[in-house]
């Protein structure tokens, strides 16, 4: 047996635990896999002439999607573009090639084989454009907990789908009318029907603005599933994705929410950098959070990154609902250069964007000091371009402070060179009759990151959940 060969049986051994009397072995497969996603098992035989891919990676085992192509290709094309969505979904999947109808049954048969692969009893059929029928009678003879299909084709006097379904079709579909979808759709007892504006009958040539689908296909397959979401795309400017990653409680909400932005100069992190302590923090103390990614500098300035935290704030209230959150009781915490953003945000009008408080670590709130710095000149050019005094003040919190601003707390300390400036906005703050709270912490450097270990130091956590529960009540 070659090398590869035996790597490839012992990942499979370590992906898909096998019961002790063998009665599902997985058949040899390609060593490669199948080429798009790592940890895929590729070419897996199921029955004479036809193979599947599967992806079951180990860990809690998932629910299973099985994708049956339309009417063209086969399992390595046209539904490729499910893989990542089912992944961030929690899902495992199963693209298969067949013939017949009788060929899906056997492919059903041979994945949820006991012990083949690391997956739970639920699934879901997912198929495109001539593939709809054969994937709506496999669905229902198997009971499965879902179907989705695109580009739905079925004839006019077509039954009502007894399977719980998400049809998913472009308005400019010129192959499949989307009014027969829609229709059938409203004569079958538990179907959403979604629109894709200008789409045309093949998905894979939408274009990133018509992409939301992905998000709402994602939320529609994880249900009331509660804990970590990750990866959750709240906008595309220039067809960028603009991710972030979610926690939800268990229990039956509306839960208390904090949208969460990390720092970093505005040039570095991403949504999992510097803010992990208050990540686990929150969850363990029953909010629900999102902690979101936004554009960096130099490839933008710093009015487009308060555009994209306005944009998150109002794809978290506009999906609440989904969320299992309350629209009127979220927060918004930012950290260093983030800080200035959270403050900067709430400082100006901010239409379907309004929140009930602010956290800012150790912000930046008066730009016009570092002016006066050529050090610190640079990162003005890299986040504001060409700049004057009236440029600094106009993105500069400190400017902007009324008594309209919501609750404020912040957090600092004192062996942080941006002390100085915290203390004097927390002035200004309470000169203009503002609800605030300032946590000074005793020798504390700069980042929260640093206090990890230190008792002293750490003493603001519980001081955050107790300001945040009064202010989110």
């Amino acid at each position: 047996m070659s090398a590869p060969v035996r790597l490839f049986q012992l990942g499979v051994m370590l992906a898909c635990p096998v019961f002790a009397d063998n009665s599902c072995p997985l058949p040899p497969g390609n060593p490669a896999g199948n080429y798009m996603v790592p940890g895929a098992l590729g070419d897996l035989k199921y029955r004479e002439g036809l193979a599947l891919d599967a992806y079951a990676p180990p860990g809690k085992p998932r629910p299973a999607a099985l994708l049956v192509h339309g009417g063209s290709g086969d399992k390595s094309t046209h539904l490729t573009q499910l893989f990542e969505v089912l992944d961030r979904a929690g899902y495992a999947w199963f693209s298969i090639n067949y013939r017949t109808l009788d060929d899906v049954r056997a492919a059903l048969q041979f994945v949820r084989c006991p012990g083949r692969f690391n997956i739970t009893s639920r699934l879901v059929v997912i198929t495109e454009d001539a593939g709809s029928p054969l994937a709506a009678s496999v669905a229902q003879e198997a009971s499965a907990d879902g179907l989705v299909l695109f580009g739905a084709s079925f004839a006019a006097d077509a039954p009502p789908l007894r399977t719980p379904a998400f049809l998913v079709h472009g308005t400019d579909d010129d192959e499949t009318a989307p009014g027969a979808a829609e229709a059938l759709c409203r004569r079958s007892p538990a179907c959403r029907f979604l629109p894709v504006p200008r789409g045309i009958h093949n998905f894979e040539n939408w274009h990133p603005d018509q992409w939301e689908w992905k998000e709402e296909l994602s939320a529609w397959l994880r249900g009331d599933q509660r804990g970590l979401w990750k990866d959750i795309t709240y906008s595309r400017p220039g067809g960028l994705d603009l991710r972030m990653d979610a926690f939800f409680p268990e229990g039956p909400g509306p839960f208390p929410a904090v949208i969460i932005a990390h720092g970093g100069g505005w040039e570095a992190g991403d949504k999992v950098t510097y803010v992990s302590p208050v990540l686990s923090l929150l969850a363990r103390s029953g909010f629900a959070w999102f902690s979101i990614d936004y554009r960096l500098t130099p490839f933008v300035r710093n009015a487009e990154q308060l555009e994209d935290l306005r944009t998150a704030i109002r794809y978290v209230r506009a999906h609440a609902g989904r969320f299992h959150v309350n629209p009127n009781r979220i927060a918004i915490l930012g950290e260093s250069a983030s800080g200035q953003m959270v403050a900067q945000v709430v400082s100006e009008p901010c239409p379907g964007c309004a929140v009930r408080a602010v956290v800012s670590f150790y912000g930046v709130y008066d730009f016009t000091k570092w002016a006066q710095q050529a050090d610190d000149r640079p990162t003005l050019d890299r986040l504001f371009g060409p700049w004057d005094n009236s440029v600094l003040r106009r993105f500069s919190p400190i400017f902007h402070v009324s008594s309209s601003l919501p609750p404020m707390l912040l957090i600092q300390g004192t062996k942080d060179e941006l002390y100085a400036g915290t203390v004097v906005y927390a002035e200004k703050l309470k000169q203009s009759g503002v609800s605030y709270q300032l946590i000074v912490l005793e020798g504390a450097p700069h980042g929260m990151e640093n206090w990890v270990g230190h008792p002293e130091w750490e003493s603001y956590q519980p001081r955050l959940v107790e300001w945040l529960r009064a202010n989110l009540q």
